[in-house]
C-alpha cells in the first residue's frame, strides 16, 4: 500500500512539473516544431503527452506524393501492428516491445481519429509516457517515446525520435536498434534517421 502511494506521488509531481510553462517538440533533424499554444492541432493532450496533426515532415527517402491521408484505420489495425515494433539496447540483447498494453490502447483509439482528421499536407506527431522501476523506495520513473505517423498505399510508417527514453532525457544518446521481422510484415526504411524509421505492412495488421 505504502508502495503504491508512493508511486502514485512520484507521477503526480512529474506530470504537474511538466504541465508548467509552453515547450517546445521537435524532430531531431529540427525540421520542425510544435508550440503547445497551437491547441488546435491537438487530437489528444495530457501534461506534455500528446496526438497532434502536423505539417508533413521532409524526410531524406520521403515521398510526399504518395500521403494518402486522409486515410480511415480501425483500431484492431493500429493495435495488432503497433504491438509488432520491438526494439534492443544493444545487438545482442533481449527484444522489448516499443509500446506496453496501455499505451497500445491509447494509440488505437487516437492514430484512427488524427489520420482521419489529417490532410494531405499533415502527418501525425505523438509523445506518450510509460511508467518504469529503477529505484527501491522510488520504484518508478518515466519513459518517453515519440514520432511520427504517416500512410502511404499499403503501408504505415512511423519515424521515431524517442523510444523508451528517460523523461529527463538521461539515456537520450544510448541507442535503441529497432528490430523487423518481414514474416510480420515489419520492414526497416534502410533510411537512417533519427531513432529509426519502421514501416507496417498489411501482414503486420492481421
Amino acid at each position: 500500500m505504502i508502495n503504491r502511494l508512493i508511486k502514485i506521488i512520484f507521477l503526480f509531481v512529474i506530470l504537474f512539473q511538466s504541465s508548467c510553462g509552453i515547450k517546445k517538440r521537435w524532430d531531431e533533424t529540427g525540421k520542425y516544431t510544435i508550440d503547445d499554444s497551437l491547441a488546435s492541432t491537438y487530437v489528444w493532450k495530457k501534461g506534455n503527452q500528446y496526438i497532434a496533426l502536423v505539417q508533413s515532415i521532409p524526410l531524406s527517402g520521403r515521398n510526399l506524393n504518395k500521403t494518402i491521408h486522409p486515410v480511415r484505420i480501425s483500431s484492431e489495425t493500429i493495435e495488432r501492428s503497433f504491438s509488432k515494433i520491438k526494439y534492443k539496447k544493444e545487438l545482442r540483447g533481449n527484444l522489448i516491445p516499443v509500446f506496453n498494453d496501455r499505451n497500445l490502447e491509447l494509440l488505437s483509439k487516437k492514430i484512427p481519429e488524427a489520420i482521419s482528421k489529417t490532410t494531405r499536407n499533415q502527418d501525425v506527431l505523438f509523445e506518450i509516457y510509460q511508467l518504469k522501476k529503477k529505484f527501491k523506495f522510488l520504484p518508478t520513473t518515466i519513459n518517453t517515446t515519440a514520432g511520427y505517423v504517416f500512410v502511404e498505399p499499403k503501408r504505415i510508417n512511423i519515424v521515431f525520435e524517442k523510444i523508451n527514453e528517460d523523461y529527463e532525457g538521461y539515456d537520450h544518446d544510448e541507442p535503441r536498434i529497432l528490430v523487423g521481422d518481414a514474416s510480420q510484415g515489419v520492414y526497416g526504411s534502410g533510411v537512417k534517421v533519427s531513432k529509426g524509421w519502421v514501416i507496417l505492412t498489411p501482414e503486420s495488421w492481421n
